[in-house]
């Protein structure tokens, strides 16, 4: 299978792209390279969008999706499932444990559904980051955190008020640290980033599209209480790291203000017929994904995504400088079953093998959109780091 070619060198990446000195990171050459399979090749039976997931201490992948019956028969706009095999044993399989009221409510009335963003595995509980996403996918005005005790089939939350809301720091998802957080170097601390405003570029302008990537950190024994979240106040890959108490004075930990796919070429792929359905163009990059933490490299991964490309930075540290490791267009819609993007991009660091250099990536492609091919369900494309 051919793989995607990576673009390696970052100072000739901000002379091509766009991302100029408005990012906080100073230029440098990535540390990493990257190439990525042009589809996902160990799929899972199940059904939904989204999948962000942690490893837990017993051993199996837990994973909440969207829009779908997951691993079960009913369908909810959010299932929590339990996962164990390996892509390369290709014997992935799941249940469901619990859906839709059981794992959050709306907080943003109608108009609303709720969305997964992201999970920790930590000290033998989960935890599960949903928020508020309007029906039309352009703005995430809410969001909560949920737990579990029982590894995935009950979970308690706060019902009297969402942690987040304003539309501020409601796309949470929380640095993958290993089977049980077991890799996490500073143990004592559950680390999260969060984007404004959307999970995504917002298609309708209804809220600012996301061009700041942010940064928190809450102590594993108070993850639900919001008061006891700090947020990075610093300067990207600053050698120590500056926390504040208010959200209202957090900073970026990355800027990245380029845009994909302008709109003059969006238009002419509308008058063929072949325009994405809600009119994507000029897609800025930063968007609900993951961050997998690599130990043996101490190196995180952020894998970001538009709708028509893979966006994947890396870093020293959680708070950067994050570079752009790989930009990866594949193409206007449609697209064919032997090759295609995807969004909602994450590594589960269970499948991340022994040496680091293989690593398994789990996107979706919705079959609402007019790609030509569809991937929506749990499916893993085989990632490789040089």
């Amino acid at each position: 299978m051919r793989r995607a070619a990576a673009l390696i060198g970052i100072t000739a990446l901000l002379a091509t792209t766009g991302c100029t000195a408005s990012t906080p990171a100073e230029p440098r050459d990535a540390a990493l390279s990257a190439t990525v399979d042009d589809r996902p090749t160990a799929i899972a039976i199940s059904d939904g969008d989204l999948w962000p997931s942690c490893w837990s201490d017993d051993g199996a992948l837990y994973t909440a999706n969207g829009d779908g019956a997951g691993f079960g028969y009913e369908f909810s706009d959010v299932v929590m499932n339990r996962v164990t095999g390996t892509p390369e044993a290709d014997d992935l399989d799941g249940e469901a444990l619990a859906l839709g009221d059981d794992l959050g409510q709306v907080w943003s009335g109608e108009g609303f559904t709720r969305k997964p963003t992201g999970m920790l595995c930590t000290d033998g509980s989960l935890y599960l980051a949903v928020q508020d996403l309007a029906l039309d996918f352009n703005s995430a005005p809410a969001a909560t955190v949920a737990r579990s005790d029982d590894h995935g089939r009950t979970w308690s939350w706060d019902r009297s008020a969402p942690m987040f809301d304003d539309g501020v720091f409601t796309t949470i998802w929380f640095a993958d640290f290993g089977k049980d957080a077991a890799s996490a170097p500073d143990p004592e601390f559950a680390y999260a980033f969060g984007l404004d405003g959307n999970w995504r570029d917002s298609f309708t302008d209804a809220v600012p599209d996301p061009t700041e990537l942010f940064l928190a950190r809450v102590p594993t024994a108070s993850v639900q209480d919001v008061a006891t979240w700090e947020f990075y106040a610093g300067e990207p890959g600053d050698v120590e790291a500056t926390w504040t108490d208010g959200i209202g004075a957090k900073r970026p930990v990355l800027v990245d203000e380029r845009r994909q796919h302008p709109s003059d070429e969006d238009a002419e792929r509308d008058e063929g017929g072949n325009g994405q359905t809600v009119g994507a163009h000029d897609l800025s990059v930063l968007s609900q994904g993951g961050v997998t933490y690599l130990p043996g490299r101490d190196r995180y991964l952020y894998t970001s995504w538009t709708e028509f490309t893979f966006e994947f930075y890396e870093s020293p540290t959680p708070w950067g400088p994050w570079s752009l490791l790989l930009s990866e267009d594949f193409g206007a819609y449609p697209w064919s079953e032997d090759r295609i993007g995807g969004y909602g991009t994450t590594i589960p660091s269970k499948f991340v093998s022994d040496d680091e250099t293989t690593l398994w990536l789990q996107s979706n492609v919705c079959p609402c959109a007019p790609a030509g091919a569809s991937s929506y369900w749990f499916g893993l494309r085989e990632m490789t780091l040089e």
